[in-house]
């Protein structure tokens, strides 16, 4: 049985969609939507819309719109029970959320649906809803299949479908799906030079960029909003690769000649030779280095900063050079195998990568350097003596047992607060029953009543503080250890538990770790501000403090505000 919608109490929404997700097509789809929907609204008097839905994305697949799986949950939880849209297709393009929405509709938690030409009513028949939900699926389905007729079309005619190849332009006198290529002269003519130089064999890739840049002035076709830029080394690569250049292309792992009318620039052989070249070029040097600080490091620009080694050798005439590839001593003319006395050495050092490559002058810095500032950073400010780092798992043992019970007084006070809401909100409900008061008194007295017992309904973070710290005080303990005997493994390990980045810029090497060990570090130095002469790898602790920490010297109960930061940041970082 049909029943009339009092629109003036729907808890309505506003769900607005535009298929394409580039920013620049369909943009005034979503805005007229919205305008639509703005007068559906006030044609039909609804309140405000609780939520306005806007989303970039295809409904013919279904779970991949974030906005609407939202609104589904929201349907779901009571939130809102209807929904404005321009169409029905807006909504779903495919059966299953389609269906989603009739269950929905059908069982009355959605109370209508409603569009700019029509309402739909719980009551309604919903295979009319079906047959509209059908119609986007089918619609969707003969345009895949006619788009993929006209590709096979065009490539049948010797011309590939989308952005034509660099040197080449899209006919745009054409309508859109039948559109030639047209010659670009004045990029064709340089792409053809770049094929001339590379097939002599004694271009790379870099160089031949570096020629297009600079002799050539290559650049990118000018488009709406990309585009008319000096081409990019993996264009280049993309050029050498593109078999278009040869006269021919692939679609659907077919090959098509190209139409006859555009011109080749290089022939099929020679296009096998490119490719030659390129792939004795990419055959990687094996190198395997067990780099401790790669990916730990970065410049004070925030540039990447590698690492290199050096292999050099000090032969009997005391000179010192790069030995490999070479098998005599440049300076004396030894030869390497007959020296009685060579010394290797092996020197790993990092760099500025962006800096040496566009040649920038730049400083390195050697492995054993870093080492060094790590100890000495370890040293002044981690290295606490056995007792001191006992003292202070002491410590985190009472904070935690202290948690703990305040975290049971504190429950017990929370369910407390939670029973006098509920029989506040009963209370309140039975008013609005014998109707002493009004729907919208109750609705903004349960609002009050909501910020006062706004605690009692918080969930507890289940934050494992205790655990943190205590992987704090074991670090201190092993830290300078693994950076004088540990593997590369074992020191980025050490690394990633202090969550340490190192900066190097050209001078100094600055070492900044996790928020957590900063504040036991600032927590140091402003112990040693006060007490000059306190050290904690020296500090032994006084008779008796191992056992019961309390009563506290001034030095401890600054080392107990140390760790309680340390706590209270773990805290607030979760």
């Amino acid at each position: 049985m049909y029943q009339q919608i009092n629109f003036t109490t729907l808890k309505p929404c506003n769900y607005n969609r535009k298929s394409s997700e580039s920013e620049d097509k369909q943009v005034l789809s979503i805005i007229s939507q919205m305008d639509e929907a703005k007068r559906i609204s006030e044609f039909y008097k609804l309140p405000n819309f609780i939520e306005i839905y806007t989303e970039s994305k295809s409904a013919k697949k279904e779970f991949v719109r974030p906005e609407f799986q939202k609104m589904v949950r929201m349907i779901k939880n009571g939130n809102i029970d209807s929904i404005v849209c321009w169409k029905l297709d807006r909504l779903a393009r495919n059966m299953t959320e389609g269906g989603m929405l009739i269950d929905l509709i059908s069982s009355g938690v959605l109370k209508a649906i409603i569009t700019h030409d029509k309402v739909y009513h719980p009551s309604d028949n919903v295979l009319l809803m079906s047959v509209e939900f059908g119609q986007g699926k089918q619609f969707v389905k003969d345009l895949s299949v006619n788009v993929k007729r006209g590709q096979l079309k065009k490539a049948s005619m010797g011309v590939p479908h989308g952005v034509a190849s660099l040197g080449f332009l899209n006919d745009k006198t054409e309508e859109k799906g039948n559109r030639n290529w047209l010659v670009d002269e004045q990029r064709l003519l340089k792409i053809k030079k770049l094929f001339e130089l590379f097939l002599t064999g004694t271009y790379s890739a870099g160089k031949l960029h570096r020629y297009a840049i600079n002799e050539l002035n290559l650049t990118t076709v000018k488009r709406k909003r990309i585009g008319g830029i000096p081409i990019t080394l993996s264009r280049i690569y993309e050029i050498l690769k593109d078999p278009i250049y040869a006269g021919f292309f692939l679609y659907n792992g077919e090959r098509y000649e190209l139409n006859q009318n555009l011109p080749r620039l290089i022939s099929e052989s020679q296009r096998n030779k490119v490719l030659n070249i390129l792939t004795k070029r990419n055959i990687p040097k094996i190198q395997h280095h067990n780099s401790p600080f790669s990916g730990f490091i970065n410049s004070d620009e925030n540039d990447f900063v590698g690492m290199d080694i050096k292999f050099q050798l000090i032969c009997d005439c005391k000179f010192k050079f790069a030995y490999r590839g070479k098998t005599t001593c440049p300076k004396c003319d030894r030869e390497l195998e007959k020296l009685a006395n060579p010394k290797y050495l092996i020197k790993s050092y990092y760099y500025n990568v962006r800096k040496k490559k566009f040649k920038i002058p730049y400083k390195s810095i050697e492995e054993t350097s870093i080492k060094n500032e790590l100890k000495k950073y370890l040293d002044e400010f981690l290295n606490f003596s056995n007792s001191l780092l006992q003292w202070s798992r002491n410590y985190i043992r009472e904070l935690k047992d202290k948690d703990v019970s305040d975290g049971i007084l504190l429950g017990e006070a929370k369910e407390q607060r939670n029973i006098e809401f509920e029989i506040k909100k009963r209370k309140m409900r039975e008013m609005l029953r014998d109707e002493k008061i009004t729907e919208e008194e109750y609705k903004s007295d349960l609002e009050y009543l909501k910020s006062q017992y706004n605690d009692g309904s918080k969930e507890d973070n289940d934050i494992d503080w205790y655990s943190e710290m205590m992987e704090i005080t074991n670090l201190i303990e092993e830290d300078k250890k693994v950076l004088e005997n540990g593997t590369p493994e074992a020191i980025r390990n050490l690394l990633s538990r202090l969550g340490s980045n190192l900066v190097w810029d050209d001078e100094k090497l600055h070492i900044f770790s996790n928020k957590s060990i900063n504040k036991l570090v600032d927590g140091i130095k402003s112990i040693k501000l006060r007490f000059p002469k306190f050290e904690p790898k020296n500090y032994q602790l006084p008779q008796g403090l191992n056992e019961k920490i309390r009563p506290f010297d001034p030095i401890f109960s600054t080392m107990l505000r140390t760790w309680d930061d340390v706590r209270t940041d773990i805290l607030e970082r979760k």
